[in-house]
């Protein structure tokens, strides 16, 4: 992964002391809890760790985030690609790419790593339905909405619009991601859509 695990006691002490407010503190927070989803992982995690990584007090976290829960969940939806400008190249390929291309630069980041944590975090399942529902499902959806695009302008076939379809791009990057480790390059996305996703899908 490009870093090597550590406890996150070493991560705190690489953290800055000084003590933050307003948005400058909700980044330095959002920063903390990546680092450290990332470093140890989220049963590892917790409030105190991230408040004296950020420069705060737990209390500060508590008063806008009741549980680390809604934390980490606030933290990944800030750390992704936001979702109000969903691609609209003219073709359903340049669309495509688009969307894996945000995956790509997510994923080769250090949120990516945090992501890769949540993977093996089976316990709390309450936990990672919310993930699903608020972080995963959303950008599901504009693959699904770049395919409906495809058919208006007869390049996808209408009975390739399906949320199986529309996952198999991003599940090929998550593989890779995984596999071969980051930097998942621009070749391999444009090998995904053209060699798998457009194959599939054309009308």
């Amino acid at each position: 992964m490009g870093r090597q695990p550590h406890q996150l006691g070493q991560s705190a002490s690489v953290c800055n002391p000084l003590r933050r407010r307003g948005e400058v503190l909700e980044q330095a927070i959002f920063d903390a809890v990546v680092d450290q989803l990332a470093a140890a992982g989220y049963e590892a995690l917790t409030m105190e760790g991230v408040a004296a990584c950020a420069g705060t007090g737990k209390a500060a976290l508590y008063r806008r985030w009741p549980s680390k829960e809604e934390l980490v969940l606030e933290a990944l939806e800030h750390r992704l690609p936001v979702l109000d400008a969903p691609p609209d190249t003219g073709t359903v390929r340049g669309d495509i790419l688009m969307l894996l291309g945000r995956m790509t630069r997510t994923v080769n980041s250090p949120t990516g790593c945090a992501i890769q944590s949540l993977m093996g975090q089976q316990r709390d399942r309450e936990f990672m339905r919310a993930v699903h529902r608020r972080v995963i499902e959303p950008r599901k959806r504009m693959m699904l909405d770049a395919l409906r695009r495809g058919v208006e302008r007869g390049e996808v076939r209408p009975d390739a619009v399906s949320m199986l379809v529309a996952e198999v791009g991003p599940a090929m990057v998550i593989h890779h991601f995984l596999v071969d480790g980051p930097p998942v390059s621009r070749r391999t996305i444009e090998a995904i859509v053209d060699q798998v996703v457009l194959p599939m899908v054309r009308a």
